[in-house]
């Protein structure tokens, strides 16, 4: 049964190339432009343009799942949160303000593109993410950062965790446009990894939506594909 989570949180951790780990075991990762908003994840973007030159004013801006913003802002983003406590385990880390939430145009507050862009009170020193929009092979790796919990029920790591999952065509096809359906054994993505990044060749392809029968390990989660037109339109690209 497919259920939008307001806290989504990823079952395992390891590295950017992390197909040969127990996740439940798992291990900590570090990304400097992965963001935590609120009880969220975001994920610092920065799209090329034609020339195929890195468009720097992205690093204002972040995206992230439309259902975690309601009708209060939230005040900041910490870049770079390798560690909650013991001052960030010795990683960078940059805290900037929110100055502002937008939410897809096609959100309807249960259903549609659930994806909000964040714009930054100033840059961030980390470099972001480009965007794909790519639809990658069967079986293709994906990974996928959060902070979340590692069982259901369960708590929170102290560490920022990273999981990879495998890219179900299939599924994928017989969802919503907007959605990329994708699994792995022993892995799930949670209560509290919403708006997190789902990468495919070190790419930002989607954020964390939804999780099947409470964060059971193996079931096909479900990931909201960026939508670059409409982020371009926003930012004045």
């Amino acid at each position: 049964m497919k259920k939008i989570l307001f806290l989504l949180f990823l079952i395992g951790c390891g590295t950017e190339d992390m197909s040969d780990l127990d996740i439940v075991g798992g291990q900590k990762v570090y990304r400097s432009w992965y963001g935590r908003v609120g009880g969220c994840g975001s994920t610092l973007i920065a799209p090329y343009n034609k020339k195929k030159t890195l468009v720097q004013a992205f690093s204002k801006w972040a995206v992230s799942a439309a259902h975690c913003f309601g009708k209060s802002k939230p005040r900041e983003v910490r870049f770079g949160l390798y560690q909650r406590k013991d001052g960030n385990g010795g990683k960078p880390m940059q805290t900037v303000k929110v100055k502002r939430i937008i939410k897809h145009p096609e959100w309807t507050g249960n259903r549609g593109y659930d994806l909000a862009l964040i714009e930054l009170e100033s840059r961030v020193k980390f470099k972001p993410r480009q965007l794909t929009n790519a639809t990658p092979s069967d079986s293709a790796k994906l990974s996928a950062f959060g902070f979340g919990q590692t069982s259901h029920p369960g708590s929170a790591p102290e560490f920022l965790q990273g999981a990879v999952f495998r890219f179900n065509a299939k599924a994928t096809k017989n969802s919503r446009k907007e959605i990329i359906r994708a699994s792995a054994p022993g892995k799930a993505v949670c209560f509290g990894d919403s708006g997190g990044p789902l990468m495919y060749n070190g790419k930002l392809i989607a954020t964390a939506t939804f999780t099947t029968g409470n964060c059971k390990a193996g079931g096909q989660m479900g990931f909201t594909r960026v939508d670059i037109p409409w982020i371009k339109r926003v930012v004045g690209l």
